[in-house]
Formats: structure tokens, C-alpha cells, sequence
């Protein structure tokens, strides 16, 4: 499996700021140096599993939700909670807009797939 850093990065970073914790108090949390927070957050540095489960659990997340856009397979329901999360946040109206929304994308989908295939 190859590891995408720069997703594993972006989702550090997202539930880091979530959680309204500063790369430094994360740090501190997992008993790593700030400077490499950031550079795991932007994709400077590759982090050991040691590490990713530390920072997991100061983030209180599972590392499947950090490493889910590394996986080819079984991250489904991760993807399913976090679009739950959105939604939650949702006005009616935008409720209303969003299966016509979801048709277009699978649409658009559909005409890019070969090209995604590819760059994976």
C-alpha cells in the first residue's frame, strides 16, 4: 500500500483545527516537536505508525479516518461518517438541492473515472 502523505497531512490538520488545537498543543499531546507536526501536515515529512497513533489518539479519531484516502479498500464508511458530519451542518434548503446536486456529480464522475484510474 502506498501511503498518501499529503491526505494523511490535510486530515491531520482538518481534525487538528476541528478540535480547535494548535499544532503546538498537538505536539505537546503526542510528545512530538512542533516543527514536525508541521511537516507531517504538510506532507514534508512521512510519519512512522508509532507516531500516527499517537497523534490519533490525541485527536481522538481512529487512524483509518487519517489514513482512509491511502486505502483502496474498507474506507467506505469512513467517507460515510465524515459526509454525515456535513451534512449535519446543512440548511433545509440545501437539503433540498443537494440530490440534484449528487446526480450531477455521479454524471461528472463518470466522465472523469478513466482519468482518476489513472492518477492512482
Amino acid at each position: 500500500m502506498k501511503i498518501d502523505y499529503k491526505d494523511l497531512g490535510t486530515r491531520i490538520k482538518k481534525k487538528r483545527e476541528g478540535k480547535k488545537m494548535s499544532q503546538a498543543e498537538l505536539a505537546s499531546r503526542t510528545d512530538l516537536s512542533t516543527q514536525h507536526i508541521s511537516n507531517v501536515e504538510n506532507a514534508r515529512s512521512k510519519i512512522g505508525l508509532e507516531k500516527l497513533v499517537r497523534i490519533a489518539d490525541a485527536l481522538d479519531c481512529s487512524v483509518d479516518e487519517l489514513l482512509c484516502g491511502s486505502m483502496k479498500t474498507g474506507s467506505r464508511s469512513v467517507y460515510s461518517d465524515e459526509i454525515a458530519g456535513i451534512l449535519e451542518d446543512f440548511s433545509n434548503t440545501e437539503m433540498k438541492v443537494l440530490p440534484e446536486l449528487l446526480k450531477y456529480y455521479n454524471y461528472v464522475f463518470k466522465l472523469l473515472k478513466d482519468d482518476l484510474e489513472e492518477n492512482e
